[in-house]
């Protein structure tokens, strides 16, 4: 099945995105797409940093839709949520995925239960 995942996804993402082909991990639940973008010219340290997360950032935005309407596409025909992902350099930034996603802690208490303390 992952590689029939993996294939789908190589003819439907638009060439130009990655540099080469995208990272693609399947489990039972989720399948998750990382790929490789252009790594910004001449910052070095810090500032190298600082350009990679902004170059990932920039990446998010102007793809969005796009990759919403794919991730619809694959979940149907797949029937697993589809998170996503870039890496820039050094960097790499998943975007939401299902074992990033916690709930607040005030919503993890047994229903009654008061902060710090058991139900009354």
């Amino acid at each position: 099945m992952s590689e029939s995942i993996s294939s789908w996804l190589a003819g439907r993402l638009p060439g130009e995105w990655f540099d080469g082909t995208p990272e693609v991990t399947v489990d039972r639940d989720e399948i998750v797409v990382v790929g490789r973008i252009p790594r910004p010219e001449g910052a070095d340290g810090d500032a190298a940093t600082d350009a990679q997360e902004g170059r990932i950032s920039r990446f998010r935005e102007q793809t969005r839709e796009q990759r919403m309407a794919i991730a619809r596409e694959a979940e149907q025909r797949f029937d697993r949520k589809v998170a996503w992902g870039a890496e820039c350099g050094t960097t790499r930034e998943l975007f939401t995925t299902l074992s990033g996603r916690r709930l607040p802690r005030r919503a993890c208490r047994a229903p009654g239960a008061r902060a710090g303390g058991a139900a009354s």
